[in-house]
């Protein structure tokens, strides 16, 4: 089955729009094919986007994981809404790769849906959400990193992350919490401290 075929399958409206679009390539002025050359990718990213998820209500942790990332190529808003939904998987895989990419994409909407996340019953999730938050760097986040820094201080997975955030978001504020872990017993944790209040301002 050709590709035209196969979409007509699935959504009969698009493949007829995709054939309008495929025609203009032909049209004997450039502004018409560079048009629908516009169109043409437009229109190949949403097929990709219902593609994708489809593939995210796969039983297979894999397949779910593959088309989180995949969404990441997306780009969109249309994108947003089912990556923040699979912060809700079951699979702790599943919602640090969703975490992993909502951090490249850096939308602002999603900083309540992250920080959500600091809550999660998988240390993994709770590390990928502070180095998630990290990345955004917002001063408004201070005071939930240096509540976490209070309770999960004596988390290894944890503490070097929430430092290295505390850093990122740059307020002075934070520097009496990262001056703590200055001296402490291991070196990742200290070189951590270090790199943070290297950051602040």
């Amino acid at each position: 089955m050709d590709e035209t075929q196969e979409l007509k399958t699935e959504n009969p409206r698009r493949a007829r729009r995709l054939e309008w679009i495929r025609a203009g390539l032909a049209d004997p002025q450039a502004e018409v094919r560079a048009a629908a050359v516009r169109a043409l990718e437009h229109a190949e990213r949403f097929q990709d986007l219902d593609r994708l998820l489809e593939q995210l209500k796969s039983e297979a942790t894999r397949d779910r994981i593959e088309a989180v990332y995949g969404l990441a190529g997306i780009g969109d808003d249309a994108s947003m809404q089912p990556l923040v939904a699979a912060l809700r998987d079951p699979v702790e895989d599943v919602r640090a790769a969703a975490i992993r990419t909502l951090a490249e994409l850096l939308d602002e909407s999603t900083l309540s849906p992250i920080v959500q996340c600091l809550d999660d019953s998988s240390t993994l999730v709770r590390r990928e959400a502070v180095e998630a938050l990290g990345r955004f760097g917002d001063r408004r986040l201070v005071p939930i990193l240096r509540a976490l820094l209070a309770e999960d201080g004596r988390d290894a997975e944890l503490v070097g992350p929430l430092l290295r955030a505390l850093g990122a978001c740059r307020d002075e504020r934070s520097e009496p919490e990262i001056a703590e872990y200055v001296a402490h017993a291991d070196p990742a944790v200290r070189a951590a401290a270090i790199e943070a209040l290297g950051q602040l301002d």
